[in-house]
């Protein structure tokens, strides 16, 4: 499909506003700060009614960093901050972002150079970070869950805690699907792997949530 004669000028093809616009339905479709890639699986998928080719915007622009910043500007993406914070009732995390936000913890990064200070451009305080509380009884929920079960562990035999070790051992995949944070969160903070998420001292915490 191609656009009609009010969306071209005679000397530069697409005009700014057609081609910020056409960025702006690539962000609602991917969720997240488009990239080449995302532009390129856009027009191809949807068959707008224009499809620029990424080399457009980087003529126009000058490269596609400073396209992105005039599709989507700082404020925006402050006030995206807000209103995932809103939603959630709390400061805003990274891991927040790929659940309730139109772009993820890497567009803040890029944008503003760390995460931290994305969050000060949006007025938040950046040295509040998830409670390690708040991670335990996270993992205590999950644990709770009547079809979570451990790696080593049978549906039918066995309760959620393993009998056989020391290590709580609830499944990465059970996490991805039925926390609040990321995988990558809980190992980091409260330690482990992927083969056991974390050790003995924290799971006398997870069981001292069952009281």
């Amino acid at each position: 499909m191609g656009t009609d004669d009010s969306e071209k000028t005679h000397t530069r093809g697409y005009t700014e506003t057609a081609l910020i616009e056409h960025l702006r339905a690539v962000n609602n479709a991917s969720q997240q700060l488009p990239t080449i890639a995302d532009l390129k699986d856009y027009n191809d998928e949807y068959d707008p009614a224009i499809t620029p080719h990424p080399q457009t915007y980087i003529s126009r622009f000058g490269n596609w960093t400073t396209a992105l910043e005039a599709a989507f500007p700082d404020a925006e993406l402050c006030r995206e901050l807000s209103r995932v914070a809103n939603h959630l009732d709390r400061r805003p995390y990274q891991d927040d972002l790929n659940d309730h936000g139109r772009f993820d913890s890497r567009a803040y990064q890029q944008r503003f150079g760390s995460w931290e200070a994305a969050l000060e451009a949006a007025e938040f305080d950046p040295s509040v970070r998830i409670p390690d509380d708040f991670l335990i009884a996270d993992l205590w929920r999950v644990a709770r869950l009547n079809e979570t079960y451990s790696e080593t562990e049978s549906e039918t035999d066995k309760p959620a805690f393993s009998a056989t070790d020391d290590w709580w051992s609830l499944s990465i995949e059970k996490l991805q699907q039925h926390g609040k944070y990321s995988y990558q969160t809980y190992i980091r903070r409260l330690g482990g792997s992927r083969d056991g998420l974390v050790g003995s001292e924290q799971q006398v915490g997870l069981r001292s949530f069952e009281d």
